[in-house]
């Protein structure tokens, strides 16, 4: 601001950052304290360092992620897809902060490395000891692969200068900033996947938002003008934001507390609602700041939105620093159980045998699945209202489909079923087949794109926002391949092969990121391959009908032979990884081998038949909407066609009678 010193403002805001991080270390005890004689200690600079380089790491991420959120989406572009000048300057802020990311990444490794063998810095970073156990230990080991997204942001940013590109380098940012919550107390607790699942979405939830509240800052700071826009367009995101905080955090406390007594009973519980409490004063500044100063903008409420998103900034540096002391703050809930090897690799304890109502009605959840189902029904919900609010119709019959196959999914990740999976493949193939078959026919009738496209306004001043992601992405060549009726019947049949018949799903199933990734892939792949048969939404090259009832019969026999030799066999199938976690109830894995390929064979036709209901009704209507519309034509322009076709006939049968004729004159 004119006048002021640029520097104090920042170093106020991680000040208070610093500050709320110490006062939270001292509350719950987390910071450093002398080693009890005759052990070894990494000393009070390990002890103290270490939280406050986490601190700086995801300041530094934030700040990465802030101006790329600028070039991509809240700043304004250039032409043909070029980022302007301010989202060039940005890009270079992004590839500074990004290398600054790194650095402190690779510091805080070694601080972590030196921490976990209570051994000093210098001992830390000799060679003999940094690499032979920095990539074993699970700390060291995602803070290196978060460096290393960061200085491959820090490098493409420095060469992009177009948006779509900077839009990419967003994403991998994001994915390098929830590596570090791969590690932590969730490894430690019974229910350590919702832990490690929810802590990773939340930490790239919260730093979207608080890297939207910095870019704002910077662009008012800058005196842009065209703040209103920016500030409009990342209200909506903060909004959506803000629930999968709430619901991310929610599910994250609930691991790590024993009862919401301990809420007030512990340290940890305290901090954790000074945190709370900060976020609710947040989203208060954010309502009068869109609200009530939003509006006034371009009326001379500029130099009071400024100092709210100073203020906004400021409490969310707060809440960043209670944040990273609940990292280091001891939680209050016991491991009490004692696990066997098997259930040390699914992560909690055998359940009992199953029956059906356990299965049908059990309640296992899966944080990733939960949040993003419901993320996409209240987002599909939001769209057809808005329509529904402009006058504009939309089919319930494709509500219904979509929200049934959220539903389906939740379900299929969430239920009982999910529970057993890991430890039965008869179970594990029955969710299989609910996620690529049942829930991604129901998801496709929805019809998404063409839902979000109809909803979503088109970009009045050039930049690049959701609507324009949806349209790149169907016009992109990358959606032409993975369109391919070829590439499309690979993804989806060959996957099984490769899954089941290989060690690939042994090497999933031991890990619950792996897991994720391996449901992420039948539903995705079920999606695509169902998208292109029978999806309401545009395709890229679309299909005759003859040629999506080929793909279609294709796949049922490539299915049927993967399901077969499952029926018929001689061993367990994936004896690698069932063998291992087998509970007392499942007495025969060669027995339940055969069950599973008896779901596969059975639970495979009945989808199919729906496919292909649903395939032979778009068929006829479209023959039928091809008719009226040649019927409207000749209504309107008369039969060309037919009579051009009468006057070739008449022509021809002149040309006939003349010949004839020439030929009894001779």
């Amino acid at each position: 601001m004119k006048g002021s010193r640029p520097w104090v403002s920042p170093a106020v805001i991680v000040g208070a950052s610093l500050a709320a991080l110490l006062v939270g270390l001292a509350l719950g005890g987390g910071g450093w304290t002398p080693a009890p004689d005759g052990l070894p200690d990494a000393g009070p600079l390990v002890g103290w360092g270490l939280p406050i380089a986490r601190l700086a790491e995801l300041l530094l991420g934030i700040l990465t992620v802030s101006a790329l959120l600028y070039a991509a989406m809240l700043g304004p572009t250039g032409r043909g897809g070029v980022v302007s000048a301010a989202g060039r300057a940005a890009l270079v802020r992004a590839a500074w902060a990004a290398f600054a990311w790194a650095g402190v990444c690779v510091l805080t490794a070694v601080l972590t490395l030196s921490s976990v063998l209570a051994i000093s810095i210098s001992e830390a970073l000799s060679p003999s000891v940094f690499l032979t156990y920095a990539w074993d230990l699970s700390p060291s080991h995602s803070l290196l692969l978060t460096a290393i997204v960061a200085l491959l942001v820090g490098v493409g940013c420095v060469f992009t200068t177009s948006v779509i590109a900077s839009f990419i380098w967003l994403v991998i940012s994001l994915i390098g900033v929830g590596f570090p919550a791969l590690s932590g107390h969730a490894a430690g607790l019974g229910d350590h996947a919702v832990a490690i699942t929810s802590g990773i979405i939340h930490q790239v939830a919260a730093t979207l938002w608080c890297a939207g509240v910095v870019a704002l800052l910077g662009a008012a700071w800058r005196r842009e003008s065209d703040l209103a826009t920016m500030a409009k367009r990342f209200g909506t995101l903060a909004t959506w934001l803000v629930g999968v905080l709430v619901l991310s955090g929610a599910l994250n406390a609930a691991t790590r507390l024993s009862s919401p007594g301990q809420l007030l009973t512990t340290s940890y519980g305290l901090i954790l609602l000074a945190k709370v409490a900060v976020l609710v004063l947040l989203l208060v500044l954010a309502q009068r700041l869109r609200g009530r100063l939003l509006p006034s903008l371009a009326s001379g409420a500029a130099a009071a939105f400024r100092k709210l998103l100073l203020l906004e900034v400021g409490l969310l540096a707060v809440a960043l620093g209670l944040a990273v002391s609940l990292a280091s703050t001891p939680t209050p809930r016991a491991v009490t159980a004692v696990l066997s090897s098997g259930e040390e690799l699914i992560g909690y304890p055998y359940p009992p045998a199953p029956t059906f109502t356990s299965v049908l009605f059990g309640w296992h959840p899966d944080a990733f699945f939960l949040i993003a189902g419901l993320l996409a029904g209240g987002l599909y919900l939001a769209a057809a209202l808005r329509l529904h609010a402009r006058g504009d119709r939309w089919p319930l019959g494709r509500t219904v489909s979509w929200l049934l196959g959220v539903a389906v999914l939740i379900w299929a990740t969430n239920a009982g079923v999910a529970e057993y999976s890991p430890v039965s493949f008869s179970l594990h193939m029955a969710q299989h087949m609910t996620l690529a078959m049942l829930a991604p026919i129901l998801l496709v009738l929805g019809g998404p794109f063409t839902l979000a496209l109809r909803a979503l306004p088109p970009s009045k001043d050039g930049r690049f926002g959701a609507r324009e992601l949806i349209v790149w992405a169907l016009h992109s060549p990358l959606a032409k391949v993975f369109t391919n009726p070829l590439v499309v019947l690979a993804i989806y049949t060959v996957g099984l092969y490769g899954m089941y018949y290989t060690s690939l799903f042994a090497t999933l199933m031991s890990t619950h990121l792996g897991h994720v990734v391996m449901s992420g892939h039948f539903l995705l792949a079920g999606y695509l391959f169902y998208w292109v048969i029978i999806g309401i939404d545009p395709l890229p090259r679309p299909l005759p009908h003859w040629a999506k009832l080929i793909l279609l019969l294709v796949s049922m026999v490539v299915h049927s032979f993967f399901a077969l030799p499952i029926m018929s066999a001689s061993g367990p199938m994936a004896s690698d990884w069932f063998a291992r976690v087998q509970p007392p109830w499942v007495t025969d894995l060669l027995a339940d081998t055969h069950v599973a390929g008896g779901i596969a064979w059975g639970f495979g036709e009945i989808p199919a038949l729906i496919v292909l209901v649903a395939l032979s009704v778009q068929w006829a209507k479209d023959d039928t909407k091809i008719a009226r519309r040649r019927d409207r034509q000749v209504d309107r322009d008369g039969d060309h066609e037919l009579e051009a076709y009468n006057a070739r006939l008449a022509a021809l049968a002149a040309a006939d009678e003349a010949q004839a004729a020439r030929e009894r004159g001779r």
